[in-house]
């Protein structure tokens, strides 16, 4: 094993020189060209001794292959990867450049498979919508029978609240000035029921005096009531307006407001009717200001004085006043 190794040392020495020499030889300007011939084939003469170089390049200087055969004490030179080769981009909108395809550059195959790209368009951003209008709540169904909605005066107040828009706090301001004396948010359901039905004074289930049936002006029951010409109370003077009701409606009012009032009651209605008697004021009140509160629940100080004024005739004896103290009592 040393002799081999020994001997390609001694070739490689001896190649090195000549090669060396005839270099020098050739280059020096002082030797002639036939000398350099002459030289060279002499070179050319020289034979190297005979050897096996493949254990030099394959790193195997042992004769014994067979410990090579398990990779012991071997190793193995990293192969260079080929050079992958770039396909051809075709770009199917328009490029902003100008340039709507990309050339092969640095020998790419022209033939190179082409990816088409599509450019996913921007996604578009929402506008804004409106907001949604609020559902107006829906009408309630006008009434057909005799009896009316509401068992208690509160419930009578807030049922006319829901159908007019007003505030159910201002009928039972109206109402406890006007007949707070006689009837109260206390008052049984029983008592409310007889007096809350069209004809109550037409068939005698209730009492002329005590469902405010008679004309404030004279204290007398009306001809059309069972117990017409009862006296209720002393008179009060001046002209007989026909005034009847837990608020104190006129035949009059009530004649303006039968227009309005179809679309809530249907068939007969009278001032003497709890339920009607309510109604009749909120249409009239409404009608009375022109531009009332939107508020259905709530209204400011000088609208009630103004509807207190206007129903009244005037604020005296403290009466819009007394009004606008009620109403601030049961809101």
């Amino acid at each position: 094993m040393i002799n081999q190794r020994l001997r390609i040392v001694i070739s490689l020495t001896i190649a090195f020189l000549a090669v060396n020499i005839y270099g020098r030889l050739s280059s020096s300007p002082y030797i002639t060209k036939k000398t350099i011939e002459s030289t060279k084939k002499f070179l050319a003469s020289v034979k190297m001794p005979s050897m096996n170089l493949s254990s030099l390049f394959t790193l195997k200087f042992s004769p014994n292959t067979d410990s090579f055969k398990n990779n012991q004490n071997a190793f193995y030179l990293p192969s260079i990867a080929p050079k992958p080769t770039l396909p051809a981009v075709v770009l199917t909108e328009a490029d902003p450049t100008g340039f709507n395809q990309i050339e092969p550059t640095n020998g790419m195959n022209p033939t190179s498979p082409i990816i088409n790209i599509t450019k996913a368009n921007p996604t578009s951003i929402p506008k804004p919508t409106k907001a949604p209008k609020p559902t107006p709540t829906p009408k309630l169904p006008p009434i057909s029978s005799a009896q009316r909605p509401g068992n208690t005066l509160t419930e009578i107040f807030q049922e006319v609240s829901q159908r007019e828009c007003i505030p159910a706090a201002l009928l039972h301001a109206f109402q406890t000035e006007e007949s707070g004396a006689w009837w109260s948010t206390n008052d049984s359901s029983s008592k409310v029921k007889i007096y809350n039905k069209y004809g109550w004074w037409l068939d005698g289930s209730g009492s002329s005096c005590t469902g405010m049936g008679y004309h404030t002006a004279t204290g007398v029951v009306p001809g059309d009531a069972v117990d017409a010409g009862s006296v209720c109370q002393n008179a009060l003077g001046g002209y007989d307006q026909g005034i009847m009701g837990i608020i104190q409606i006129s035949q009059f009012e009530e004649d303006a407001a039968k227009k309005y009032i179809t679309s809530i009651i249907k068939g007969k209605i009278d001032r003497r009717v709890l339920f009607d008697n309510a109604v009749i004021f909120a249409i009239i009140t409404k009608n009375r200001l022109g531009t009332p509160p939107t508020s259905c629940t709530d209204w400011p100080a000088d609208a009630i004085k103004t509807a207190a004024e206007k129903h009244q005739g005037s604020c005296g004896n403290n009466y819009c006043a007394d009004v606008l103290k009620y109403y601030k009592q049961y809101k």
